[in-house]
């Protein structure tokens, strides 16, 4: 008894190769394995700004001891629109305003932060005046500058910062961007409260972990300058009293 052959019957796209239901399901897996890949990468990317931008940030709060150590006061801020790098002065020796950016090109430091916003910058005027210069006993309750955190307050009122030093954060809300060719731009007002506080020019701040409220995102960075760790520091370099 002769076998029986049993002859299957393939279609022409299985014979040639992949069909165009398998070639969309591999391109599916394959954008899936990119978004995994991806994720991390954007995860290190974020991370490796934040850490700069904390960098900058202490350089900056160190070329501030640096200036006072040879001027015996504190730069005022850059108050020029767009900001150009230089204090800005009144003939009387006082700043031209306590809040402003950071005078990037008198202290020689980064003008912005990771993310191209220039920093934001206030002192005490109590520390800025040019021909008035502070003393030891300015080391207490001689600041107006309020800083508070996720606890309340994050310093008393005698240790009170004699300046600040802010970054916006990667949304920059309220913060100005900087463009090539020395231009800037303002960014858009921020959405979460704590942000609005930083950047509505008054005397208080706010500094604390990175948070949600609701689609509005908190991600402000923010370095003080203690006036205990000034006047200890003028004192070390028999620039006080």
């Amino acid at each position: 008894m002769k076998g029986i052959r049993v002859h299957l019957l393939r279609s022409p796209c299985s014979q040639n190769g992949f069909s165009l239901l398998e070639m969309a399901i591999a391109l599916v897996i394959l954008s899936l394995m990119m978004g995994w890949l991806m994720t991390p990468l954007k995860v290190q990317y974020g991370l490796q700004k934040y850490q700069q931008t904390e960098q900058r940030l202490y350089t900056a709060q160190q070329a501030l001891l640096g200036h006072a150590l040879i001027y015996h006061y504190l730069p005022c801020p850059d108050t020029d629109q767009p900001p150009d790098g230089w204090e800005n002065v009144l003939s009387n020796q006082s700043c031209a305003s306590d809040e402003g950016t950071m005078p990037w090109q008198q202290l020689g430091i980064a003008a912005t932060d990771a993310w191209g916003r220039f920093f934001r910058y206030r002192a005490d005027s109590t520390f800025t005046h040019h021909s008035q210069w502070f003393s030891v006993n300015a080391a207490e309750s001689a600041s107006n500058i309020q800083v508070s955190s996720d606890t309340g307050a994050a310093t008393s009122v005698p240790s009170r910062p004699a300046a600040i030093i802010l970054s916006h954060g990667e949304n920059g809300l309220g913060g100005i961007q900087s463009v090539s060719g020395g231009g800037a731009y303002v960014m858009a007002a921020p959405a979460h409260a704590d942000e609005r506080e930083n950047a509505d020019g008054d005397l208080a701040f706010v500094d604390q972990a990175q948070q949600q409220a609701g689609t509005a995102v908190f991600d402000d960075r923010l370095i003080m300058l203690s006036p205990k760790v000034l006047i200890q520091q003028m004192v070390q370099a028999q620039r006080l009293p």
